[in-house]
């Protein structure tokens, strides 16, 4: 299955997310279920049905029609559970092994800031089993430059809350370990998939070990949950 169905966007930075992941996971993927928060499109919820898992695919209004197509047309939609889940407000207590997402905290942090956001890290520990873990990859604050281009081409960026590594953290303090990295800068800057995955490439070989942490803008990491 192609990283692009999963991943969608700046794939070279954000499938690190993937290895990452399971690298520093404890888990059997093939045996665990999960909650995909902030789905859309279903690619994570795709990853994880094909590593085995029974997943739960989520966002606030739905999954799309276009998260249905990609599970059928990978045969695991059979391993796939469809639900309108508020991260906020998720309603599940320790039922999960893994709870994951993709670039949701900023939607999150839309109209109810740093709280809402926090409030969902909570629920998001809540609904995990004891032992259980985080996925996530979230976008931050990042350089100087990014935070121009954003304001002055990205639509919804003004209302977007990006956070910093380190409030990042704080949000996570509810759990017992954290892991992560810090990963992209240039493959954002791209204007094509063409152009992301250039870019994207230059970042792995080269600028992640030259720009400086806080410039950069991916965050992403495994938090366990104690118990």
């Amino acid at each position: 299955m192609p990283l692009q169905d999963i991943v969608e966007w700046d794939v070279r930075n954000w499938s690190a997310a993937l290895d990452f992941w399971t690298r520093h996971s404890v888990h059997d993927l093939g045996s665990c279920t999960a909650l995909e928060l902030g789905s859309r499109n279903g690619g994570l919820s795709l990853w994880l049905a094909l590593e085995g898992a029974r997943v739960v695919c989520s966002d606030v209004l739905g999954p799309t029609y276009v998260a249905v197509g990609k599970h059928r047309a990978a045969g695991v939609a059979h391993r796939v559970e469809y639900q309108s889940i508020d991260a906020t407000k998720i309603g599940y207590d320790a039922a999960f092994d893994i709870v994951l997402f993709k670039s949701m905290l900023g939607a999150v942090g839309r109209s109810g800031g740093r709280a809402a956001q926090a409030t969902a890290i909570a629920e998001m520990h809540k609904a995990l089993k004891p032992g259980g873990e985080l996925f996530f990859a979230e976008n931050l604050v990042a350089s100087p430059i990014h935070r121009y281009l954003r304001r002055r081409y990205v639509r919804w960026a003004t209302t977007w809350r990006y956070v910093t590594v380190p409030e990042m953290l704080g949000l996570l303090a509810p759990f017992s370990s954290v892991r992560y990295r810090t990963i992209g800068f240039a493959g954002a800057l791209g204007r094509t998939s063409a152009q992301r995955n250039l870019l994207g490439s230059l970042d792995r070989m080269l600028l992640d070990r030259l720009v400086p942490k806080q410039w950069r803008y991916i965050m992403i990491g495994v938090a366990r949950k104690g118990g």
